[in-house]
């Protein structure tokens, strides 16, 4: 009995002994047998060949296409969507894909080169914004779990996205769902205090306004209240930021989405704030007035020519101030919205009114907001304006512009609050600038009562 309990202990310490010899399975990821034969670009023009609103290729088709995903929902800011671009620097074209899929990033990680299927999906088109899914119902829906590894293959190779650099005023439909770039960006001083996406007005998504220094052309940062981020707070400061640069929910207007806060940098301590005309006011007795237009003897627009006003578009197209009348009253209205101008700069520009026999002129007008996306109304100064804007010195105007709802129109004007001229002496020239964009920022503006009154 002892000679076999020995034997045991021999077989079992024996069995414990390391040896050199033992050998690690070796785990290998094969590539796919797959490879593309088309390319972004060329679904898209498909789509355009058959001009109805849904393209759906048939289930023998062969088509297939490759891109490098630059959406992530790792930080909650994206869901149930996956965003390709056709290459993962310099891309040239980028598509959505609805999938019915949370937490995506585990599978379909950033900068991971995959393939598409083309075979038994449908492409729909909504303003430019172009997206690929499963029909359900007659409508393009996400690609069912079960059904995403027929149509989406993953490549072994995950590359470094390497966003495009771009400005403001060079956003077209063909740079959407593409990782991009934007340097010397600020948030708009009336969204400092806000949160990402965490107020109480917030619904989904909290659209904040940008602004770029080079040109003070605005667009929105959109975050999603479902975002790990949304309740911090928008940096003071000025900085760049890399983002997927999309259209809103109804696609009527450019945003840029990140995917987390890592590529979002702001750090730069000097502002590109304007410096605003500071007169100080000394108002002694009652004003008298010196200058007074409420629209209201205007038959048509060009009729404001006539009285010696400028109305003009910097880039020579057509959206301008328009005529507007409304239950008796007539103002004069701006908006981008339907113009397919980007940007869209308008001016409207008072006659020269001279100031030499007064004193302590103060300045007035009201406005209104209606379908407002965006602040894209400022207010500016001149003393040598004469005709040509670009030659002109400007200065800009401390006032309240109206915030007014985001789907209507509204009734009430708000004041420009009292601004000082009294430090301006000769002919001066009060002009209305309005920045836009369709699509982009398309807020509509409705401005009247304009009155320089001093003593």
């Amino acid at each position: 009995m002892k000679k076999i309990i020995q034997l045991i202990l021999l077989i079992l310490i024996v069995s414990c002994t390391k040896t050199e010899n033992f050998d690690v399975p070796k785990i290998e990821i094969e590539a796919p047998n797959i490879f593309a034969n088309s390319n972004i670009i060329a679904i898209k023009n498909a789509h355009k060949q058959l001009g109805e609103n849904i393209y759906t290729f048939n289930a023998d088709d062969t088509t297939i296409i490759e891109g490098f995903v630059i959406s992530s929902d790792e930080a909650g800011n994206f869901y149930k969507t996956l965003i390709i671009q056709d290459n993962y620097k310099n891309p040239t074209s980028g598509i959505e894909i609805l999938i019915d899929f949370k937490a995506s990033f585990t599978k379909f990680n950033f900068g991971r080169k995959v393939f598409v299927k083309m075979a038994g999906l449908s492409i729909v088109n909504n303003e430019g914004k172009y997206k690929i899914g499963f029909i359900i119902k007659n409508k393009v829906k996400e690609i069912p779990e079960t059904l995403i590894d027929n149509f989406i293959i993953r490549s072994i190779q995950t590359k470094q996205i390497i966003s495009k650099p771009i400005t403001l005023a060079n956003f077209t439909e063909e740079q959407l769902n593409t990782y991009v770039q934007i340097k010397n960006l600020q948030f708009k001083n009336d969204e400092i205090g806000k949160t990402f996406a965490g107020e109480k007005f917030d619904r989904f998504n909290g659209e904040r306004v940008l602004v770029q220094c080079d040109n003070q052309i605005t667009t929105l940062l959109s975050t999603s209240t479902f975002s790990n981020f949304k309740s911090n707070l928008l940096s003071h400061k000025k900085g760049q930021l890399s983002a997927v640069l999309t259209k809103d929910f109804s696609a009527k207007k450019y945003v840029l989405i990140l995917n987390d806060l890592s590529t979002f940098d702001f750090t730069e301590n000097q502002r590109c704030d304007p410096q605003f005309l500071n007169c100080e006011n000394n108002i002694t007795k009652e004003p008298k007035l010196i200058f007074f237009e409420n629209f209201q003897e205007i038959k048509k627009t060009k009729d404001l020519e006539d009285l010696g006003w400028t109305n003009t578009n910097t880039y020579l197209g057509n959206g301008k101030f328009k005529k507007r009348s409304s239950k008796g009253n007539i103002s004069m209205q701006i908006s981008a919205f339907n113009t397919n101008e980007n940007p869209l700069e308008a001016w409207l520009i008072t006659p020269p009114i001279n100031l030499d026999n007064s004193s302590n002129e103060i300045l007035t007008f009201d406005t209104k907001a209606s379908f407002d996306s965006g602040s894209i109304l400022t207010a500016w100064v001149s003393t040598d304006f004469n005709k040509n804007i670009q030659e002109a010195t400007w200065q800009q105007l401390s006032v309240k512009i109206s915030v007014g709802a985001r789907s209507t129109y509204v009734n009430d004007y708000i004041s420009s609050g009292d601004i000082s001229l009294n430090c301006l002496e000769g002919n001066v020239f009060i002009a209305l600038r309005y920045l836009g964009a369709d699509p982009g920022i398309s807020t509509t503006y409705d401005v009247d009562n304009f009155k320089i009154s001093g003593n």
